[in-house]
């Protein structure tokens, strides 16, 4: 596992003994501080930097560290994260410096960790998505294409389809263009099952055994493990791609990486 990996493990766990033992007090807390971070007058990555700059001032290394995963996740430059990282240091003054340090080579091992992650398969593969996106044609095609070339590529990804936000219904995804076993959750709501809690907490979630999760919709006895990323358009949530295998703990982070990527591309057909 990589820098961002790690933390984000640790932290995930943790937040878990928080759960079994907080009362609703506690869990309303931390249900705003999700809700505080969704986009608004100001947009993610302003809200993901503001965070950054308190996090430092504060000096609260664990802070600081999970701003900097989301101003990366938000699409925020390196640049971007300096900038905020000397403000910090303005307002806090040089007792912040020790902080400003432990971040900065925290941002370099992501960095440089991300970049050495993804294999030449990979890349071939996303050099194939560029290709069907650029070719003309209607939406469902490119995105039924897609599927049928990361099916095809990838081995372990034995079903493969795309969730799109219903312009209509508020917080309702509906099942796409997909290649694999036919499904009975062609609607989905936020917060429900993994594609659910993916588009609400606009994150990607990897599932290496879904036997072990409480909040998950079951399309077939032979899904083992699932991995999906949401995809932003103007930074919302528009729409999903999710992965189904039927092996337990097929996934890495450079399937994560891989799929976050492709979403990124498939953006533009939203």
């Amino acid at each position: 596992m990589n820098a961002k990996s790690n933390f984000m493990k640790e932290r995930d766990e943790l937040n878990e003994y928080v759960m079994k033992y907080a009362g609703k007090e506690l869990k309303r807390f931390y249900s705003l501080d999700s809700q505080m971070y969704r986009e608004g007058v100001l947009n993610k990555n302003q809200k993901e930097l503001l965070g950054l700059v308190a996090s430092a001032v504060l000096r609260c290394d664990d802070c600081i560290q999970y701003h900097i995963i989301r101003c990366l996740e938000e699409k925020v430059s390196p640049e971007e994260i300096q900038e905020a990282l000397s403000i910090a240091a303005m307002v806090g003054g040089s007792i912040v410096i020790p902080h400003m340090r432990r971040a900065f080579k925290f941002l370099d091992r992501i960095i440089e960790g991300e970049s050495k992650l993804l294999n030449p398969h990979f890349i071939n593969t996303i050099d194939s998505v560029k290709s069907i996106l650029e070719k003309p044609g209607e939406r469902e095609e490119k995105l039924y294409s897609v599927c049928q070339l990361l099916k095809e590529n990838i081995d372990y990804y034995d079903w493969v389809g795309f969730y799109i936000v219903d312009p209509e219904k508020d917080r309702e995804l509906i099942l796409g263009p997909f290649v694999g076993a036919p499904t009975d959750h062609k609607r989905i709501h936020f917060g429900e099952g993994i594609c659910g809690q993916a588009a609400e907490k606009e994150i990607s979630f990897v599932v290496q055994d879904v036997n072990l999760e409480t909040n998950y919709l079951s399309c077939s006895p032979e899904v083992k493990s699932e991995i999906l990323s949401p995809i932003f358009k103007e930074g919302k949530v528009v729409g999903e791609i999710d992965i189904d295998s039927h092996t337990v703990n097929p996934f890495t982070e450079e399937d994560r990486l891989f799929l976050e990527e492709i979403a990124k591309l498939c953006s533009i057909l939203f």
